[in-house]
């Protein structure tokens, strides 16, 4: 009998680096394309590290705002900004770079002002302020004050 092969590992930042690249394929297709391809890699995938999980339910939310699944996009936001710390403590060098990269922000944002959910909105505004990523959250913010 021949030896066992051992399974590949991949690192946290080589399974990003495929959830990535996947996304960026499937998003040719536009947005329903890429929230197939991320339902298929999210669900088809039970040991996806949750640094990686905050990355794909952030491109979740950025596809569900684009069909206009405001629910659904809400939940994604969420889910994505629950997985945070995760994701700083598996990429501490690159983490403020992807934190400014990400849409969960913005697009919770909307998908909180389309569902009627100021409070809500007002909420991500000041978590963004409070992680200094723009002014123009505060600009959003001051835009949302009569909802309070």
């Amino acid at each position: 009998m021949g030896k066992r092969q051992a399974p590949v590992r991949k690192s946290v930042k080589d399974v990003l680096a495929d959830l990535l690249a996947g996304h960026r394929e499937a998003a040719f297709g536009g947005p329903e394309s890429a929230l197939k391809y991320l339902h298929r890699t999210v669900e088809g995938q039970t040991s996806l590290p949750n640094a990686v999980k905050a990355v794909a339910y952030d491109l979740y939310a950025e596809a569900q705002a684009q069909c206009g699944q405001w629910e659904d996009c809400a939940a994604s936001v969420g889910v994505s900004l629950g997985y945070l710390p995760e994701l700083e403590a598996a990429f501490p060098h690159e983490y403020r770079r992807m934190l400014e990269g990400m849409a969960c922000f913005e697009r919770g944002i909307q998908a909180y002002i389309e569902l009627g959910n100021f409070p809500a909105a007002l909420n991500l505004c000041d978590r963004a302020m409070a992680l200094n990523l723009g002014e123009h959250y505060e600009a959003k913010r001051d835009s949302l004050a009569w909802a309070q």
